[in-house]
């Protein structure tokens, strides 16, 4: 074990809570000067130019983010290694599906619009 891997996911976990924070703030005082909140407006925002890389980044933060703390879990209270790999494995093809998903979603959105 290398000395610095738990300041690496210390400064990974915050950096990610941070562009959370930041993101849904911002959000959060966007949503009363947005257009209306329907389905059209959301599918405007996504395909629109700033839209699209804010919410790629949201998921990206938010899949980071929940990998280091998965991780940490998982590696403090599942001992058999074998476990450990298998559940750490499930948590990573869940993240990156979801992240894939995300990424899909805008591109289609924004080759259609």
């Amino acid at each position: 074990m290398r000395l610095y891997d738990g300041q690496r996911a210390w400064v990974v976990q915050r950096i990610s809570a941070l562009l959370l924070l930041v993101l849904i703030v911002f959000g959060v005082l966007a949503l009363p000067f947005a257009s209306p909140l329907d389905f059209a407006g959301w599918r405007a925002f996504a395909g629109g130019v700033l839209g699209g890389p804010l919410i790629a980044l949201l998921f990206g933060a938010l899949c980071a983010h929940a990998w280091v703390g998965m991780r940490d879990i998982v590696l403090d209270y599942i001992q058999p290694r074998g476990l450990r790999l298998a559940v750490l494995s499930l948590i990573a093809i869940v993240l990156l599906g979801v992240l894939v998903r995300v990424l899909l979603s805008l591109a289609t959105v924004a080759l259609t619009a």
